[in-house]
């Protein structure tokens, strides 16, 4: 007798008992024998199909639906084919899934959700021409009367501007653009899409309102990479930043060890979409090969498929590791960089349209650095540094920066030196007339703003017989700019557009220009860059902001000073009078061709030695190297000597204080010399000592003022602990080791200063003592009572910076701070009051150094009076605050006698020198009427 076969209703109830169980074993095997006689329901098909993709068993669900396919009469196997499709993207089987894909849609022509993931699949295949005929083919479908069809019409058209926008369609773009934010206007990263693509095409103005979207809106939209185009503002720019998806969302932990590796050699990871043909890549063609291979090992991180350019043959040689991301997800290409042990990674592109930023979130290194792709800051926490230098990033900038400025000494702009420049073409080759004068400025479009291109009609106007010689992607673009130059009263044909070309034709032809004009607010590096290589001088409007300072940075950096302008006005005239000036013009030419091999703005092996000095100084974790007497003890903490200079200081004394820094026996110093003169004196008679020392680095920091150049040191110190040694002062070998005794010794110990013993020109020592006579640690509070109530000066003297070592943490941003107020008189003084706080100050009566006093600059009648009530005007201040603080002076009855005593003295002073102070500056005037009264008022207070 033979068993019967379960019936189809049966085995359908066994199914669905075993998918409500999760016993998918037994509901596989039941579903096959149902889907065999073509008995099993789609719903279940899909149901159990999906359970066993999220199981891992996706090759027996795909085999389910092929079954159930091949078995199966139904008018929904599209939905079939379609869910199958969705499995075999999620398993990455990607040929597979088009396919049935595309069987679905050739069933069902009209069925949207697959023709869309269609779309999705193919720009994942970077099949991005089929994306957007997909794409465009989903929105012919869709009807937009239908409200509920409006989710699938915003997707449609947010993907076709995204993948158009990749294909430089910009027009097409800008327009899903719109059209998706009529149908929902809150979109953030679509409005940051839409005004990237106005700039990109100069389609002004760039934030026209929208319907649903006000201007402000559109501006708080504006991604970081827009904002530098938009603004000069730190702040805005900072805002913009914060903005970014990737400070939006909650950090992940980090991947990699705070505490660094233990490598032989240090390994420096670059991050780029690529190494091909972009401005990252084409800057630092050069960079790879220059490292020291016997201290680094070079890795190069990349994620766009790679072209077969030179420029690709040229860097992938110069890298010992290139790993690529292509098909990595952020966090999976993180773990990658994090399995390779990465010490310092440098993101070569920031928030800037190429970058993965998301990469970086993750931290896959212990130290990250931001360098060249987006010209300001991240906001993002993880990554610990920007690259800079002393003239992109002056000191006022830092606190828009939530990245420590990391500092190279000339230009943080890196060049290939490399690149051949042939002969020019002609002039009518190109388009241009032999007798005009040719303004140039071959900047991306991004980088045009109405008002910079108002400047130059402005200049056109001025100069009758000039062009203005642009190069832009497309002929929408052009029209653009034809029509705003008419809008200025410019004929349009006094705007010559040039095509793009390879860089060798690029750099010959720009030969032909006569000026080449820089941007703002976002400068153009890389077009000002090769504008001077090709012998073309730049004149730029250097602004507030990083990005606004670049061309300025590159023409201090090759001896060009003068044409860096500060204002619109001073742009546009010197413009002009160049072009009226052609012997002024061809002198500035013949400097910038002798300049070009002389001096630091090309010299690349230099910058790559600077570049590694700085890598060595902010990594973690140890090196594994023989014993070598002459290496850092790491394991000390790092000191900091500043030494400020200018064109004040002799070059010979500067070379002795630098040499007595270098000989100091603590095991763990850098050196920074940071030098705010003119010419080149001070950085020759160091240039043996740069060369042969690398914890030794000059910087160069254009007019700053003394106060403001010690400070700018402080920025680019890197040390726990800060030393001070003005020009002329010689440092006796033992100094930082007995004044580091003290800290390392007695935790409670937050201020040490020493004897500085002034001396002759012959080396005499002159007459003058130690404040106290012994050793001695004196308690913080009765230190700062001295300080603050001394009428001889004698504080002042034990407060210099030069005769104190400072904990970094204490001193904050700059010197001279006490109470969030600056003193710049009485900088040593509210220094050691800020560090003494709860604290004890040790003492050293040694000269551990010595210095030659300066006699003070001669001033005239008003100033010398402003000279001598400054300091008395700072006294009273200091009293102030510390005993409305209550950190010293708490004694009522003395605080008040002393402060009664302090406004006699400066009430003296304003009568005798009333004459003076009444021609001087009111503003100066009125400051002292206001110190006297808040003294009057706290006297009476006290009562």
């Amino acid at each position: 007798m033979t068993a019967s076969r379960p019936s189809d209703e049966s085995q359908l109830q066994e199914l669905n008992r075993a998918i409500a169980a999760n016993e998918l074993t037994q509901a596989a095997t039941v579903a096959f024998v149902l889907a065999r006689r073509g008995a099993l329901p789609i719903m279940q098909l899909i149901g159990l199909a999906g359970l066993m993709g999220h199981a891992g068993q996706t090759q027996r669900a795909a085999e389910l639906y092929h079954l159930w396919l091949h078995c199966t009469e139904s008018p929904l196997l599209f939905a079939a084919w379609y869910n199958l499709g969705v499995l075999q993207i999620q398993a990455d089987e990607q040929q597979e899934a088009e396919q049935s894909l595309r069987a679905a849609l050739a069933i069902k022509p009209d069925f949207i959700d697959a023709r869309m993931t269609l779309g999705t699949l193919q720009e994942r295949l970077r099949q991005h021409e089929a994306a957007l005929a997909t794409w465009r083919a989903a929105l012919a479908q869709i009807d937009p009367d239908h409200p509920a069809s409006r989710p699938q019409q915003i997707q449609a058209l947010n993907s076709v501007a995204r993948v158009a926008a990749l294909r430089k369609h910009y027009p097409e773009a800008e327009d899903a653009c719109a059209r998706s934010l009529l149908l929902d206007p809150k979109q953030p990263e679509i409005v940051a899409q839409w005004i990237s693509l106005r700039q990109q095409q100069c389609a002004w103005p760039i934030c026209a309102p929208l319907p649903g979207l006000a201007e402000a809106d559109l501006d708080h939209s504006a991604s970081a990479a827009s904002m530098l185009c938009i603004s000069d503002d730190p702040a805005r720019q900072l805002a913009a930043a914060s903005r970014h998806p990737v400070n939006r969302a909650a950090p992940p932990a980090p991947l990699a060890d705070e505490q660094g590796y233990l490598h032989r050699k240090l390994r420096i990871g670059y991050l780029s979409a690529d190494f091909s043909d972009h401005a990252a890549a084409r800057l630092t063609a050069e960079l790879y090969g220059l490292h020291q291979r016997a201290q680094f090992e070079i890795y190069g991180f990349s994620w766009n498929e790679e072209d077969r350019s030179g420029l690709r043959a040229r860097i992938a040689p110069q890298l010992d590791h290139h790993i690529r991301l292509t098909v990595m997800s952020d966090l999976q290409a993180a773990q990658t960089i994090r399995a390779h042990e990465i010490d310092i990674l440098v993101d070569l592109h920031g928030l800037g349209a190429d970058g993965r930023p998301g990469i970086l979130a993750h931290r896959p290194a212990p130290v990250q650095i931001a360098w060249l792709g987006h010209p300001g800051t991240s906001a993002m926490p993880a990554i610990d540094y920007l690259l800079a230098d002393s003239f992109v990033a002056p000191p006022a900038l830092t606190p828009s920066l939530t990245e420590q400025p990391l500092y190279l000494p000339d230009c943080v702009q890196i060049h290939d030196r490399r690149r051949a420049v042939g002969p020019a073409p002609t002039r009518a080759s190109c388009g241009l007339q032999d007798a005009a004068f040719v303004f140039c400025s071959f900047n991306s479009a991004r980088k045009l703003t109405p008002a910079q291109f108002a400047a130059w009609m402005r200049i056109l106007r001025r100069v009758p017989d000039s062009v203005l010689w642009l190069c832009t992607d497309t002929e929408p673009v052009r029209d653009n700019l034809r029509v705003a130059a008419l809008r200025h009263g410019i004929a349009s044909e006094r705007l010559v557009f040039a095509p793009r070309a390879p860089q060798s034709a690029y750099l010959a032809r720009l030969q032909l220009a006569d000026l080449c004009l820089d941007t703002l607010p976002l400068s153009g590096g890389e077009a000002a860059a090769d504008a001077l290589w090709a012998g073309v001088p730049v004149l730029t409007h250097a602004g507030h902001s990083y990005a606004a300072r670049l061309g300025g940075s590159l023409l201090h950096a090759i001896g060009l000073p003068e044409l860096v302008t500060r204002s619109a006005r001073a742009y546009e005239d010197k413009a002009v009078r160049l072009a009226g000036k052609p012997q002024e013009l061809a002198r500035l030419r013949r400097r910038l061709a002798k300049n070009r091999d002389r001096t630091p703005l090309f010299d690349t092996p230099a910058l790559v030695r600077h570049l590694e000095q700085l890598y060595l100084q902010v990594a973690r974790g140890t090196l594994q190297c023989d014993v070598d007497a002459s290496q850092p003890d790491v394991s000390l903490p790092l000191v900091s000597i500043l030494i400020p200079t200018g064109d004040l200081d002799n070059p010979e004394q500067l070379e002795r204080t630098v040499r007595s820094a270098l000989e100091q026996h603590y095991g763990r110093c850098e050196i920074i010399v940071s030098d705010s003169g003119t010419g080149d004196s001070r950085r020759r008679k160091l240039a043996k000592l740069l060369a042969a020392h690398p914890q030794l680095r000059y910087n160069r920091a254009p007019a700053l003022n003394p106060e403001d150049n010690l400070d700018h040191c402080l920025t680019l110190a890197l040390g726990d602990y800060i030393a001070v040694a003005p020009p002329g002062d010689v440092l006796h070998a033992d100094k930082l080791s007995r004044m580091m005794h003290f800290y390392q010794t007695y935790p409670g110990i937050g201020l040490v200063a020493c004897w500085r013993q002034p001396v002759g020109a012959d080396g005499t020592p002159l007459p003058g003592a130690p404040l106290l006579p012994t050793e001695t640690a004196v308690v913080g509070s009765s230190l700062a009572n001295v300080l603050l109530t001394s009428e001889s000066g004698a504080g002042d003297v034990l407060c210099q910076p030069a005769s104190l070592l400072l904990r970094r943490t204490e001193l904050g941003a700059s010197f001279g701070h006490y109470q969030g107020r600056r003193y710049r008189h009485l900088a040593g003084v509210a220094t050691a009051l800020a560090a003494l706080a709860g604290r004890e100050c040790a003492y050293l009566p040694a000269p551990l150094s010595t210095f030659q006093p300066q006699l003070p600059a001669a001033a005239d009648s008003a100033s010398a009076v402003q000279e001598l009530l400054a300091p008395a005007l700072e006294r009273l201040y200091l009293l102030y605050e510390a005993h409305t603080r209550q950190h010293f002076l708490t004694d009522s009855v003395k605080f008040k006698a002393l402060l009664a005593s302090r406004l006699n003295a400066l009430s003296a002073l304003v009568q005798q020198h009333y004459r003076a102070l009444a021609e001087g500056d009111p503003q100066h005037n009125e400051a002292i009427q206001q110190v006297l009264r808040q003294g009057y008022q706290m006297l009476l207070a006290s009562h």
